[in-house]
């Protein structure tokens, strides 16, 4: 009975004027315009209202105060506003004034400030705005200062992020939807407080706006509500960066194996027709259809590396209990051929002994071959290329040192960037296979540099990486 009077009395103020809430100006919604512009049949309406419940409106503050003591949820305004329009037959201009306590509703069940109570939620109001976008509408953008934030009230909202496809090619990418209660425009409370994504309505969505100067001060004047509400911000950048890495792992996977899958095929018909199996060809016919392959294995290459990338980027790695020094064996043994090819003496400086590591084999593989390539592409004929390794107290530390061209200075910070291939881009792939052997060797908790010369030659390069021998969980 008690929560009944409750509402009775909430909504009587609403619609008294002695009584209207006059401290909810901000709101841009046509609040106002329902009390000035209103029919004769609402007006006669809300005088009926008026009447039959008058008796209960004087004790309104009471009543409140002992609602909130109690903790007596009421019903939603959607709800309690179709009861009435339906018993009173109140025409829906009367919508705006029933449903006044709906932001609050909102504000209190929303991601960002769920957990406040009655009284702080209550301080929020003034800061509150209600804003409507038609579908297809941009919010906010990308790059842009975050001045406001936003919980969407109704609708939904998608989160897009631009993909730099190449320099002239520039694409976007949903990696999250937002719905009822959810929060926009994270960044509005996080230094430096620029837009990391652009917002744009799917359908008519209709948000609660509040400055985010505003919320600062709040937060300030109210130092545990600012507490809880950045814990709360916390959970929803950590719950959408983990839906955006498994949606962006996806999407790269997909596009990648669809890449590959003609781009093998196209390769297998090119190796056919160099056999002659269709044809003998003359010598021009020859050198064409053998650049295409090779131009056509770069390729495939380079989608082995971003599938590798995006795979080794999204922590998809099971480890186990690997011998590191079988790993340096196997690799030498696949590259002493390419070596030998170039004129080059291969030396290898592992003890037998070498402790087993937690890692993934294969992956580790991936980086001695890529650093052995590397040396051995790099260094003249007539060069040495040195691998050596060795136990430490907590870690293993593997050595890949060639007498070859070295690395300019001021190449030398930028060499495990991704898509980074130097000055000399003739002689360099397509800049994955450093920044994909950092990637893994950090998968692993371990860290890589290069130092150029090499201090024991004084010329050529050595990279150095260490893998802890356990994992720290």
């Amino acid at each position: 009975m008690l929560k009944l009077l409750y509402l009775i009395a909430r909504f009587l103020e609403t619609i008294t004027p002695s009584r209207s809430f006059s401290n909810r100006s901000c709101h841009s919604e046509p609040f106002a315009s329902c009390h000035s512009e209103r029919s004769e049949e609402t007006q006669a309406a809300q005088d009926r209202l008026r009447e039959e419940f008058r008796p209960f409106a004087s004790p309104f503050s009471a009543l409140r105060a002992s609602a909130q003591g109690d903790k007596i949820n009421a019903p939603t305004p959607s709800v309690f506003a179709k009861t009435f329009r339906s018993t009173y037959n109140v025409k829906p201009e009367m919508k705006a004034v029933v449903e006044l306590g709906s932001i609050k509703e909102i504000l209190k069940h929303s991601d960002l400030f769920r957990g406040l109570s009655d009284d702080e939620l209550d301080k929020l109001l003034p800061l509150c705005r209600e804003e409507v976008y038609e579908a297809g509408t941009v919010i906010f953008s990308e790059g842009t200062p975050c001045h406001t934030m936003y919980i969407v009230e109704s609708g939904k909202v998608a989160l897009e992020l631009k993909l730099h496809i190449s320099r002239a090619v520039e694409e976007s990418a949903t990696i999250h939807v937002v719905t009822q209660g959810g929060c926009l425009c994270c960044s509005g409370l996080i230094d430096p407080y620029i837009l990391t994504a652009t917002g744009r309505a799917l359908k008519t969505t209709k948000v609660i706006a509040l400055d985010t100067a505003g919320l600062k001060g709040l937060f300030e004047d109210n130092p545990e509500v600012g507490c809880r509400t950045m814990n709360n911000l916390a959970k929803v950048v950590s719950s959408r960066l983990k839906h955006a890495r498994e949606t962006m792992a996806c999407i790269l996977s997909v596009i990648f194996h669809d890449l590959k899958a003609p781009l093998a095929a196209v390769e297998s018909y090119n190796r056919l027709l160099l056999g002659e199996f269709a044809g003998e060809l003359n010598e021009e016919q020859k050198n064409i259809v053998q650049r295409s392959s090779k131009r056509l294995s770069e390729l495939l290459n380079l989608v082995s590396n971003m599938i590798d990338f995006s795979r080794i980027g999204f922590g998809d790695l099971r480890m186990g209990r690997i011998s590191l020094a079988k790993v340096i064996e196997d690799c030498l043994e696949a590259m002493h051929p390419l070596a030998e090819g170039k004129g080059l003496q291969l030396v290898a400086e592992v003890p037998r002994e070498l402790p087993a590591i937690l890692g993934v084999q294969e992956r580790l593989k991936q980086v001695v071959r890529n650093l052995l390539s590397n040396a051995i592409k790099f260094t003249p004929s007539g060069g040495v290329v040195t691998v050596k390794a060795k136990d430490d107290i907590d870690y293993v530390e593997v050595e890949v040192a060639d007498t070859g061209i070295g690395i300019p200075a001021k190449e030398l910070p930028r060499i495990f960037d991704g898509f980074y291939r130097g000055l000399d881009i003739a002689e360099r792939g397509a800049g994955l296979g450093l920044s994909i052997t950092k990637s893994i060797v950090e998968a692993h908790h371990g860290r890589i540099w290069a130092v150029s010369p090499c201090p024991e030659s004084g010329k050529g390069s050595k990279f150095t990486f260490i893998l802890p021998k356990d994992l720290k969980r």
